[in-house]
């Protein structure tokens, strides 16, 4: 292990994570000031932290040799995430908004994985409608960093764990410094960013146009919306009562759980790329996936007695929201019919596209499961049958079924195993643990409580939230109320959902190790 250029890498990385809190600190030099809570000297203190760490880090890897092989990348993807929600959470502590290690521990970490869960509302603390604009920006800065920051993980990285693309980049002995590997991998990074920053753009442009947002929070809603993390500058975004904000919204979430590879290759070939990315088998599943969703849960909301119009409009966005692991929420869906609470579950599980910002199993790895299961039938009722599973044309080896089958089981017993741990938090319901842990691991947010039954099947307004039986972990609700050692469970849930497993397993393996 390059121990030396691994700290060289890391150094940079916080050093330019460090510089990111420049805008949200100087938004706080120009607000009024709080009696309660010190935006200023929380980011001050995070920047002048940031960057003394960097510095040591920059001074152990200054004789480091130019080599960066795959087992450096996976160190520096396991240790980076950790290392910058520790960073990130000293503005929500040391600025008074957070007192709690945990919750800002949780806060940040769930803002830089994208996951969208929030103690802001619960135990005592501020609603996001009482937090100094300049945390809730950082809070929604945290997002998209993190957004991207794992669709360049995607490029370099996930070829290794079972997604098979032609547009994805491999580098099993390959030196990432090597002169035939970077020029790609950079080339194709500069694609990826090109295209997150243009839909971002686009996206705050049309908040503002269509919506009653202000600039402020469209550039928010902008950040979370393509990173599909879900933080809002309000409790949810059903406050707003504004149809134009949620379509927008809806457009866009549903454009983050594509996968941003595919979209910055369409961008590059032009009309040809486009009819390819349309053409892919995963778009297509992740679309039909999402109107037959939408569709199910709309007629099952008629069924209770709720108007075609306003069914159709709850049950696209929240569906969207939770298929692409984004978490926003206009109504407590808790009180939902049995069925649309299965479906929604059912999406927090899938997720959106590989190369995307959304979490989950992914949906290419469902399309091959799905593959796999026909080829079964059909084998078992001719026996002597011969066929090649193909994925966009491509023949998919053994190997790669093996290892997207491997992902798939380790992923279902993950969850599992997490839901287990965190009802040893004994306030959280059998349903209330196992959906916290299905959440956080594909970093979706909102979880599943009990409610009261006399609430069970009562369709909410916009905005409104239902009484919960134990502590409200919901779509309208937030962690706080939970113990802070399970909100530290969930951070290292939240880390190992947003880097796929693999990465961050590897580095607890002795072997990984080794010379």
């Amino acid at each position: 292990m390059n121990f030396a250029r691994v700290s060289k890498v890391l150094a940079a990385f916080v050093f330019l994570f460090s510089l990111a809190q420049a805008g949200p600190l100087i938004l706080a030099l120009n607000e009024p000031p709080t009696p309660d809570v010190h935006p200023v000297a929380g980011l001050g203190w995070s920047m002048g932290i940031g960057l003394a760490v960097a510095t040591l880090l920059g001074l152990a890897g200054r004789k480091a040799p130019p080599e960066f092989f795959r087992r450096e990348t996976i160190c520096v993807a396991g240790i980076a995430w950790f290392l910058a929600s520790m960073l990130g959470a000293i503005p929500f502590q040391w600025s008074g908004l957070l007192p709690d290690s945990a919750d800002a521990m949780f806060e940040s970490t769930s803002g830089l994985t994208t996951c969208g869960g929030t103690v802001l509302g619960t135990a005592g603390y501020p609603t996001p409608e009482l937090t100094p604009p300049s945390l809730l920006l950082w809070r929604a800065l945290l997002q998209w960093l993190g957004g991207i920051g794992i669709v360049l993980i995607f490029v370099s990285l996930m070829p290794s764990m079972g997604v098979a693309s032609k547009q994805l980049l491999t580098a099993e002995s390959v030196g990432v410094n090597s002169e035939g590997y970077q020029p790609r991998i950079r080339s194709q990074a500069r694609g990826v960013a090109l295209v997150y920053l243009s839909l971002t753009a686009a996206c705050t442009s049309l908040l503002m146009l269509v919506g009653s947002m202000s600039f402020f929070e469209a550039i928010c809603h902008a950040f979370t919306a393509m990173a599909t993390g879900g933080f809002s500058t309000r409790s949810n975004v059903g406050l707003f009562h504004d149809l134009g904000v949620e379509v927008v919204l809806t457009v866009f979430m549903f454009l983050g759980g594509m996968s941003f590879v595919a979209m910055a290759a369409a961008a590059r070939d032009g009309w040809r790329g486009c009819r390819d990315l349309l053409r892919g088998g995963e778009l297509r599943l992740y679309a039909t996936f999402t109107v037959l969703a939408i569709a199910i849960v709309t007629v099952e909301l008629m069924r209770a007695g709720m108007p075609f119009g306003e069914a159709l409009r709850q049950s696209s966005f929240n569906v969207v929201s939770m298929l692409s692991c984004c978490g926003y929420a206009t109504a407590d869906f808790h009180a939902w019919p049995a069925l649309c609470l299965i479906v929604i579950w059912t999406c927090t599980m899938v997720g959106g596209c590989t190369g995307s910002a959304a979490g989950g199993i992914k949906q290419v790895r469902l399309l091959v499961c799905i593959r796999l299961l026909a080829y079964s039938l059909r084998q078992f009722v001719r026996p002597k049958i011969v066929e090649r599973l193909r994925l966009d044309g491509e023949v998919l080896s053994a190997s790669t079924i093996s290892s997207i089958l491997s992902v798939v089981l380790l992923w279902l017993l993950t969850v599992l195993v997490g839901g287990m741990v965190l009802a040893l938090d004994q306030r959280l319901s059998f349903i209330g643990a196992l959906s916290a842990s299905a959440s956080m691991l594909g970093n979706c947010g909102p979880a599943m409580v009990m409610v009261d039954p006399s609430f069970a099947g009562h369709l909410t307004v916009i905005g409104e939230s239902v009484p919960a039986l134990g502590p409200n972990i919901g779509p309208l609700a937030g962690y706080g109320e939970l113990h802070g050692t399970t909100k530290l469970i969930m951070c290292f849930q939240m880390v190992l959902g947003r880097l796929e497993l693999l990465t961050l397993l590897a580095l607890f393996t002795p072997s990984f190790w080794r010379r």
